[in-house]
């Protein structure tokens, strides 16, 4: 579901060695911006941001992305050691595009998560639901450190400790794994001074593990000048941190992620906050039809404002080829709702609309990335066989499913209105 994401270049060093070609492999489309020239902040989804003087780039940050709810993310690219507040990422030279690309990424998609998580709390208090507005609590950051104790264990330690920030040894692959399902942690550090390929496995494993996917990783090396940076980076680690660093340099970047992984918590807390008895309907699991609507009303609305992309798929279940009893189908049903959910991303909002009539609202996202959400809940639903009357003979639920964009000023009903007449559409050509 990635689509292409625009990004502004502000280079006030004017040594960034970064070209808005180098992104584009990446599906980013950059485009330099005069430092004095500001932009409209709707236009882009983050900006990047080159000025090692802090009050210059902060100067930078209030006139390309302004301030409050609603801007995009900002990322400072800068040789400081301990950054200003207000930036949202934090790069030391040399930066790689990749790495450059993977933090514009996952702060992009942070952004739709807090921003959805912000929209759907309104509508489900307007609905009834008084939202917990302190989910998490109290926050002292806590690292897990994976690798041998090196001469720059307790460096880190002490680093960490000094900002409150309590670090968990692992000096084994397996040991490290059994503390990431144990617990939840809020940055990764990986030694890899010494055994560079244990921690690329690492890094490489977690980024295939769903709960540890959003997880950042840090890699610990000998120098700045590390000859792997791109491989690494590939692998999904977020940052490379020198042995040689300062205090304050080690606890600004470990600290600077952790804060990005609790901010991503917090959102998908508030998210799973709004399902609630207002909100939900309790035979399906899925959003009422009406809170469906008045969120994606605002959905749209907001949208069509920022010039952005917002698509629904939505599903029709029909009846069986045999004859199976209400009582199964609607058993069946309520199967596939639960699986819908696990489809989707925790932004995305599935909704019950009718009988027989399912939708996943998917936020800034284009008709693309709906059409492959649509294939991977046909291919699902194919390839699941639901108990039928008769334990020996299953059934497979024949999901008629369609893929839209919102279309200008479109209003919620006409967009619904718009998928009935395409799944109707469906229906007729099967005939």
């Amino acid at each position: 579901m990635t689509r292409t994401l625009t990004v502004a270049l502000v280079d006030d060093d004017r040594d960034l060695s970064l070209k808005p070609a180098d992104l584009e492999v990446y599906r980013i489309k950059a485009q330099n911006v005069a430092c004095d020239q500001p932009l409209r902040r709707e236009t882009v989804d983050a900006v990047i941001i080159a000025a090692s003087n802090d009050e210059r780039a902060t100067e930078l940050a209030m006139l390309h992305a302004g301030t409050g709810r609603g801007r995009p993310p900002i990322i400072l690219i800068s040789d400081t050691d301990d950054p200003p507040p207000g930036f949202d990422g934090w790069l030391r030279r040399p930066v790689s595009p990749v790495q450059l690309a993977n933090r514009i990424q996952a702060l992009r998609r942070l952004w739709v998560m807090e921003d959805i998580a912000r929209r759907r709390r309104a509508a489900a208090e307007v609905f009834g639901h008084s939202a917990d507005h302190d989910l998490l609590g109290a926050f002292q950051a806590t690292v897990l450190f994976v690798g041998d104790a090196t001469s720059r264990f307790m460096a880190v330690r002490h680093a960490l400790a000094a900002n409150n920030t309590a670090m968990v040894a692992a000096f084994s692959s397996f040991s490290a794994f059994d503390y990431l399902h144990e617990r939840p942690f809020d940055a990764v550090i990986l030694n890899a001074i010494e055994k560079k390929d244990l921690a690329f496995t690492i890094s490489s494993a977690m980024r295939r593990n769903a709960r540890l996917y959003h997880t950042p990783v840090l890699l610990l090396t000998s120098s700045s000048q590390f000859e792997a940076a791109d491989e690494a980076f590939a692998r999904g680690v977020s940052d490379i941190l020198p042995a040689e660093s300062s205090p304050e340099e080690i606890s600004a970047r470990v600290l600077r992620l952790a804060e990005e992984r609790r901010r991503r918590r917090t959102a998908k807390a508030i998210l799973e906050n709004c399902r609630a008895r207002a909100t939900i309907d309790a035979e399906f699991g899925l959003y009422k039809p009406k809170f469906a609507l008045a969120h994606l009303q605002d959905l749209l609305t907001a949208a069509n404002r920022n010039k952005k992309a917002a698509s629904l798929v939505m599903m029709a279940m029909e009846p069986p080829d045999h004859t199976v009893s209400w009582d199964r189908f609607n058993a069946a049903q309520q199967q596939f709702a639960a699986m819908l959910r696990h489809l989707l991303r925790a932004e995305d909002f599935p909704g019950h609309l009718r009988p027989n009539l399912f939708a996943a609202i998917l936020p800034y996202t284009d008709r693309e990335g709906a059409l492959s959400v649509a294939e991977r809940i046909s291919a699902v639903a194919e390839c699941t066989a639901f108990d039928g009357d008769d334990p020996l003979h299953p059934f497979r639920l024949n999901v008629n499913c369609v893929a839209l964009e919102a279309a200008g000023e479109e209003t919620a009903e006409a967009l619904i209105e718009r998928g009935m007449k395409l799944l109707n559409s469906n229906r007729m050509e099967a005939i």
